[in-house]
């Protein structure tokens, strides 16, 4: 599944908040803020540097004091940025000075009293990690700026490097921050990213406009990744000082829900002032908010077929999923019968003998795990899967997007959300498991090609079958959530 779970969300505390996008979709744009890119955000309540260990060194000057601290993420949480042996420069940059303080071994630089307003940034960050050092300010009334660091993430590898023709690109799966070198003014690298959610994204460039050396450029193309149509090259809608050489891009689109899972692609190059080459661009990837079209066609879906609770588990039985331990779902280890109306493990030589009373051939009852862990999908139970995601950004993967109705000849999404929550949670049995019905069925086969369960050629997604080494053929990808209770 596309985690999108929006692993990277930027942002930067106490000072100011980065946060940088995505793309993608209908395209309906916004060249990006005109203004600079210059922000000032106070530092959120929910710090986790609780522990007095981590704490930033207590200021001994007075408040007047204009002081930097630099926080590194982990993932869900940030502490304190340890330079080591790491020498890095804070600076603190206005029209008329220019104030530059090495951070000290708990990533804090006082650069003592000040006065008016001052752009904040670092020098000399460790290769491994970035931020967005054209946002940070520090003012009379605000004058602690605190910066998040964060690693670069690494995208997944589609059809070679990017480079050469348009059919040559790099997959990007999830929302982050990415960095690319480039060799020259005519390396050119091309990218693909899918949205797994309708919503706001934007791509933008980090490239520090203080510097001003490297000027990035980011051309957009209209169609899929499979037939690529060029629109437009773009640098500007960032970050920039007036007359500068850099110009950060910025670009943003809005994604319709019937859009869901279209490709936008794109591609980043740059120029260098002094024509050093190689050169560094980092860009990010964001969701930035929800967006809704007059367009949009939702559809909510309710079950028809959940009338039946399910039986309690049967005792010294344990509920076995349908690959059998074999890591491998085949449809033809499964079969409706029409007498019992129920899905079975079917085998012709193990059940010859009818030993379950349901015909010769059919074995124990399929059920579907609503609300109970699957070992093939581990990133989340289905009764789960209108919350995933974190950083306290969620996306419904109980709602299905670009779901083909032929009779109306049009796109749509289907919102399960009740279906599953509801109507099929409310017939399970203490162990979180119901009947597979028909309408069921045809929801896992949905929900499993919907998200990209498995194989996309692309690289697998965390927690889904594919990446933990499970394989089935087309008709067989509904069987992720199924099994049936047998005797160990």
């Amino acid at each position: 599944m596309k985690k999108k779970f929006l692993s990277a969300m930027i942002l930067l505390l106490s000072g100011m908040i980065c946060l940088s996008g995505c793309d993608f979709g209908s395209y309906i744009e916004n060249g990006g803020n005109q203004n600079g890119g210059i922000s000032n955000v106070e530092k959120p309540n929910n710090d986790p540097n609780n522990d007095p260990n981590n704490d930033p060194p207590d200021d001994p000057t007075t408040d007047t004091h204009y002081t930097v601290q630099v926080y590194v993420s982990t993932g869900k949480d940030m502490q304190i940025f340890v330079p080591g042996d790491t020498e890095i420069t804070a600076v603190w940059r206005s029209d008329y000075d220019e104030h530059r303080v090495e951070l000290d071994e708990k990533g804090f630089a006082d650069a003592g009293e000040l006065d008016g307003d001052y752009a904040v940034y670092l020098e000399g960050v460790p290769t491994e990690y970035t931020y967005n050092a054209n946002v940070c300010k520090a003012t009379a009334e605000q004058n602690k700026v605190s910066i998040l660091l964060t690693t670069i993430r690494e995208p997944e590898r589609g059809y070679g490097d990017g480079r050469g023709d348009l059919y040559n690109h790099i997959m990007l799966r999830y929302d982050g921050t990415y960095r690319i070198l480039l060799n020259s003014e005519y390396d050119v690298v091309q990218y693909v990213y899918k949205p797994t959610a309708a919503g706001f994204y934007s791509i933008e460039s980090w490239v520090n406009m203080y510097d001003d050396q490297i000027n990035p450029y980011i051309d957009i193309y209209t169609g899929s990744e499979h037939f690529k149509l060029f629109s437009r090259t773009m640098d500007g809608g960032g970050a920039s000082l007036p007359g500068g050489y850099t110009k950060n891009f910025r670009y943003e689109v809005r994604v319709d829900a019937v859009e869901v899972g279209n490709s936008f692609c794109f591609a980043i190059h740059a120029t260098s002032k002094m024509n050093n080459y190689p050169v560094a661009v980092d860009f990010t990837v964001s969701y930035e908010g929800e967006y809704k079209s007059d367009n949009s066609d939702v559809r909510v879906i309710r079950a028809e077929e959940a009338k039946f609770r399910a039986p309690e588990p049967p005792r010294g039985q344990q509920f076995v999923f349908a690959d059998l331990g074999t890591k491998v779902f085949d449809n033809r280890n499964f079969r409706y019968n029409d007498d019992t109306g129920r899905y079975h493990y079917y085998d012709a030589e193990k059940f010859a003998l009818d030993p379950y009373g349901y015909g010769a051939g059919f074995g124990p009852v399929l059920y579907c795990a609503i609300d109970k862990a699957i070992p093939s999908y581990t990133l989340t139970r289905l009764i789960n899967a209108d919350k995933v995601g974190g950083g306290g950004i969620l996306f419904n993967y109980l709602k299905l997007y670009n779901i083909w109705i032929e009779a109306e000849q049009k796109f749509a999404v289907y919102d399960y959300t009740d279906f599953i929550k509801i109507d099929y949670a409310n017939v399970c049995n203490s162990d979180g498991v119901c009947y597979v019905t028909k309408e069921l069925k045809d929801f896992l086969q949905t929900f499993a090609m919907n998200h990209s369960l498995y194989t996309d050629y692309v690289g697998a997604g965390d927690g889904t079958p594919e990446a933990l080494g499970y394989k089935a053929n087309q008709d067989a990808l509904w069987l992720f959530a199924c099994g049936v209770y047998m005797i160990p």
